[in-house]
């Protein structure tokens, strides 16, 4: 292009806002308001736990958000949390025995000692409690003493015997196990547990909590108050005075006292040093706590959220509503990512409760119909031509019509060839292209498995048994199982379904229905299948099927996947593609794809890339044919706390990657999104390039395979780069590896296949 017309050419400034870069992450977390075990008032955050997920507000500008590794934090599965109210600062103690230490401005110290320490026993922490310049861990093999000034460890005590709690009161050191109080003078040697003093003390196995230099709180199942008296020789005699006959989930001090919360009796109790009673709080249940320098005021969390006792000011955070997502949909139409809870399958014994949210990209929103199955559910489909209605099935409720967050028809016995066994109708759904509605129930509707609501009667208000199709499909397996898959094809010009019930070696079965709904369709049903080399390729379970964006059908195993055109299913010479790996080592051997894995999902990005979530091994990226491994993501190299990864789902609409596993749902932005028609929406972010700013620019909104070429101002070509979809990235840096000078990049893109060349959009580099 001539450098005369790149001067000539205007461009439309976007906007741009903060914008996710390639490579980043961000994880979802979970809050559950009856899973909430913590909460501790700081002098300028109160921090609270729910489940394994760490969140916190601001009190001075009411911010309220969450903790993750991927922001503040060194790591995933936060057992518990403790607070030091006299140097405000926090500590936070993973499963891992990894611990975080949260100081008053915010900064975190890593400890990973305990967590990386060599040892053939449990190094698990049961308790964390405080002293004038020390930290008191209580562990599985013993207790260890950390140095609070320098956060360092000053002692470790290695007993071979688990210690429920460690704390010093006054010049005594007193430790809990599952048989004992113990109890020596602080500042001695004692090289085994037996060399301390047995207490007698008869509640054992309590957390010990500190009130004077004469007294403390021993809190089991019950709560206590212990008073010291010497009597010589370092021996002492403990009295221990019930306070309540209920446990106290938090004993912190207050101003004036200390405040037990006791959500089992509903109440928060503000005591003496003495233990008598100066305040009573209602606190429904819910977990409190009130920091000394505070105004006095508890502040509580239970399933509302956060909040002062006696405000209706609830602070609610941005996360999902309850603890297991697992199956994930995309309403491309709404831009909005649907995450639901599941019912009994392959990963879960028992159903979950019912629980539907929806994201947006900024927000997480509770939208679970308020007459959701009470016992989980399958996945979430919405109807092609309404983007506001969707339908989800119950184990034993039959199928929901859903419209805008409301069940407005349920599809069961009544209006419908559904029939039940046992109080289950476990309906297996799936839109075809026209629109119509299948449903598959093989264990409670032998004689009669499929059934077909034609797309006019799916959108009617009221339907009947009359109203439904019953098309003759053979040979569908009849077994009960949980792991069912049932899939229409969608591209090209067929409209194939492909079922199969998951369960032990089980087969597949195919029906070409040719767009309609009654008959019998042409059927083909295989208990294994063979490859390109002749070879058969068999399974334990098939655990998912999905259709790629050229109409080829991947399906994923226990045995690792495999791909194949379903057309060809009712050929003679049917033959599947049974992916191989090239080492590329000089041997020309190869590798089966995923190989040994068990494949628990696959989804297709913009790109035809595919993403394949795994039992064991995290998340693979692989190119769209399946013969390169492009990325993998586990619990070594990625935020992933878990190399379980139950679903992932692409976003239709840009390069967000979702994937559900058992901690929770995490986000990864990709170097892909979908293709645009035009060149008409690109743009690139950050723009302008700042200084400071040390990653990739992302330009997106580009036809598929493109040509991208960076010109200077000048119009001399400095990179030329190729879209993966509608997206690439560059490195601000020119074909020699040189960074950019300051000034304005023109970005000029063209159809791989030629076509002219179009100035798309313009950035600005700041050095």
């Amino acid at each position: 292009m001539k450098k005369i017309l790149l001067m000539l050419v205007t461009l439309v400034a976007l906007c741009a806002s903060a914008q996710n870069a390639v490579g980043d992450w961000i994880i979802h977390t979970s809050f559950v308001g009856n899973q909430v075990t913590s909460v501790a008032e700081g002098h300028e955050w109160v921090y609270y736990l729910s489940g394994s997920n760490l969140f916190r507000l601001d009190k001075s500008t009411l911010e309220n958000e969450a903790m993750t590794i991927s922001g503040d934090l060194s790591d995933m599965g936060i057992a518990n949390i403790y607070y030091n109210s006299d140097k405000d600062y926090l500590v936070v103690v993973y499963v891992n025995s990894n611990i975080d230490v949260i100081s008053s401005n915010g900064s975190v110290v890593n400890m990973p000692e305990i967590k990386n320490a060599v040892m053939t026993s449990s190094k698990a922490i049961n308790d964390v409690t405080f002293a004038p310049g020390l930290m008191y861990l209580a562990t599985d093999f013993g207790y260890v003493v950390i140095d609070d000034s320098k956060m360092v460890v000053k002692e470790s005590h290695l007993y071979g015997e688990k210690l429920s709690s460690v704390a010093q009161v006054g010049n005594l050191l007193l430790l809990t196990t599952e048989d004992a109080v113990y109890y020596g003078k602080t500042g001695k040697y004692y090289e085994q547990l037996e060399s301390f003093n047995v207490a007698n003390i008869n509640d054992k196995n309590g957390k010990i909590r500190p009130i004077n230099d004469e007294a403390f709180f021993n809190v089991t199942g019950w709560t206590f108050r212990c008073k010291i008296t010497p009597r010589g020789n370092d021996e002492v005699d403990f009295d221990s005075k019930t306070l309540y006959e209920n446990k106290a989930t938090i004993v912190q001090k207050t101003k004036g006292g200390f405040l037990l919360s006791i959500p089992s009796i509903e109440e928060a109790v503000k005591v003496n040093e003495a233990g008598s009673e100066l305040e009573i709080f209602d606190t429904s249940g819910e977990v409190c706590s009130a920091n000394p320098e505070g105004d006095g005021k508890p502040w509580a969390v239970g399933a509302k959220g956060l909040h002062q006792l006696g405000s209706e000011n609830y602070f609610f955070p941005n996360a999902l509503s309850f603890a297991q997502p697992f199956w994930m949909t995309y309403n491309k139409d709404r831009d909005k990512l649907y995450v639901s809870s599941p019912t009994a399958n392959a990963f879960f014994r028992t159903a979950l409760p019912s629980y539907v949210n929806n994201y947006d990209g900024i927000a997480w929103k509770n939208v679970t119909p308020a007459k959701a199955p009470s016992t989980g559910t399958y996945w979430i489909e919405f109807l092609p031509s309404d983007p506001d209605t969707y339908l989800i099935a119950g184990w034993t409720t039959g199928l929901h019509r859903v419209v805008n967050d409301e069940i407005v028809l349920t599809y069961d016995e009544s209006n419908s060839p559904m029939k039940a066994r046992s109080t289950v109708l476990h309906p297996i759904t799936t839109i075809d292209r026209n629109g119509n509605l299948w449903v598959v129930q093989t264990y409670e509707n032998p004689t009669q498995p499929v059934m077909v609501l034609p797309a006019a009667k799916l959108k009617q208000s009221a339907v009947t048994a009359d109203d439904w199709s019953l098309p003759i499909v053979d040979g569908l397996n009849t077994g009960k199982s949980q792991r069912c898959i049932l899939i229409s094809t969608k591209r090209g010009n067929h409209d194939i379904k492909l079922f199969t019930d998951g369960d032990f070696q089980s087969g597949v079965t195919a029906w070409n229905s040719s767009g309609e709904v009654t008959g019998r369709p042409q059927q083909a049903y295989f208990n294994s299948f063979i490859d390109q080399d002749g070879l058969v390729y068999s399974w334990t379970y098939i655990m998912c099927m999905t259709e790629d964006l050229n109409g080829v059908v991947w399906l994923g195993s226990t045995e690792g996947v495999i791909s194949f055109n379903p057309v060809q299913m009712f050929s003679g010479d049917f033959r599947v593609n049974h992916i191989k790996v090239p080492r590329n080592d000089g041997t020309g051997m190869a590798d089966y794809l995923m190989s040994g894995i068990q494949v628990n999902d696959i989804a297709i990005d913009g790109a035809n890339r595919k993403w394949i979530a795994t039992q064991t091994s995290g998340v693979f990226l692989v190119s769209a044919d399946g013969t390169q491994i492009i990325k993998k993501f586990n619990t070594t190299n990625s935020p992933l706390a878990s190399n379980t990864v139950y679903k992932v789902c692409c976003n239709p609409n840009n390069n967000s990657v979702y994937m559900t596993t058992p901690t929770g749902v995490y986000e990864y932005f990709s170097d892909s999104s979908p293709a645009e028609s035009s060149y008409s929406n690109i743009y690139a972010y950050p723009n302008p390039v700042r200084p400071e700013y040390g990653g990739n620019v992302t330009i997106t909104g580009m036809m598929d395979n493109s040509l991208v070429k960076i010109a200077d101002a000048s119009g001399n070509v400095i990179r030329q780069l190729k879209s993966t979809g509608g997206m690439t990235t560059w490195d601000c840096c020119d074909e020699r590896g040189e960074p950019a000078k300051t000034g304005v990049y023109f970005v000029i893109c063209s159809r791989a296949n030629g076509g002219s060349e179009s100035v798309v959009t313009k950035i600005a580099v700041i050095r």
